[in-house]
């Protein structure tokens, strides 16, 4: 018998089938806002439901664990499907295009935690996560709620849990000798102090391969998350990207309708931080 949650996400889920607008994708990130807040089995099947079609795969794992029958076959059988995808976690999740409670939240967080020229928001693209119980981040011995969860590339064992004021200060990557993006791996920039500031002061990101760095009007670019063709038909942006990613790399076509997020071909999003211009990075797995 089809309860009214999941009435709602079904006919959510039609009207995206029938227009993958970025004010659908808002409609499911609120409902999925009030599912949270719902106490009744029903609704945290539903939650599951929603959390796999925004690919939240660590939320769904972690919902279904409280509410799968281990003496069901099937339902095992799902478990062990969402446990595979916790190496994609929550990373790659359909971006929210405004409002909510998390985001909310997220602004205020973010408010809190030092400026990032070229990564403006590591805590939507899943480089800072926000922890429960507090960690005591390797580079000032101090207790951290939000700690780093990207690549750092050094030679020290002991760089663990480190804190968006170590990243920010660049005493992280003075302590550890180490970088948050290959210096090899980035466009072409005049000003070494833009690199400095980017491989040793800016949190990275992490690639199916190794991570590129885009840039555009002589500075690097923001780093705005991970994307597929879903995401930049969203944004109105497909011709703009390709257009530009095909004129500075050394691939002859990119198969953009088949780049999914979280797939086997995954885009990178970037914007220019003075004239606004997207561009993309892409690898595959």
């Amino acid at each position: 018998m089809v309860n009214a949650y999941q009435e709602k996400y079904i006919a959510l889920k039609k009207q995206y089938e029938a227009e993958e607008s970025s004010e659908n994708v808002q409609a499911f990130y609120e409902f999925k806002d009030f599912l949270e807040e719902q106490s009744e089995p029903e609704a945290k099947q539903v939650l599951v439901k929603v959390y796999e079609f925004l690919e939240l795969y660590r939320s769904a794992y972690t919902v279904f664990q409280e509410i799968a029958n281990t003496t069901d076959k099937k339902d095992m059988k799902k478990l062990g499907y969402l446990k595979s995808l916790q190496n994609i976690g929550d990373a790659y999740a359909m971006r929210r295009p405004r409002g909510g409670k998390k985001l909310e939240h997220q602004q205020q967080i973010l408010a809190s935690l030092p400026h990032f020229k070229y990564h403006p928001n590591p805590l939507a693209t899943g480089a800072f996560e926000e922890l429960n119980e507090p960690v005591i981040c390797s580079c000032c011995q101090k207790p951290t709620h939000i700690a780093y969860e990207t690549p750092f590339y050094c030679s020290a064992d002991d760089a663990e849990n480190l804190c968006p004021n170590c990243i920010a200060s660049g005493a992280a990557a003075k302590k550890f000798d180490g970088e948050f993006q290959d210096e090899a791996s980035v466009d072409d920039v005049s000003d070494e102090a833009k690199l400095d500031e980017l491989i040793h002061r800016t949190p990275g990101y992490s690639g199916w391969q190794q991570e590129y760095w885009r840039a555009h009007c002589d500075d690097f670019c923001a780093f705005l998350g991970y994307v597929g063709y879903r995401e930049l038909k969203q944004m109105g942006i497909v011709e703009e990207v390709l257009e530009n990613f095909l004129e500075n790399s050394d691939w002859e076509s990119l198969d953009i309708e088949n780049m999914t997020n979280g797939g086997s071909l995954q885009g990178y999003l970037f914007q220019c931080i003075h004239c606004g211009k997207y561009l993309i990075w892409a690898d595959y797995d």
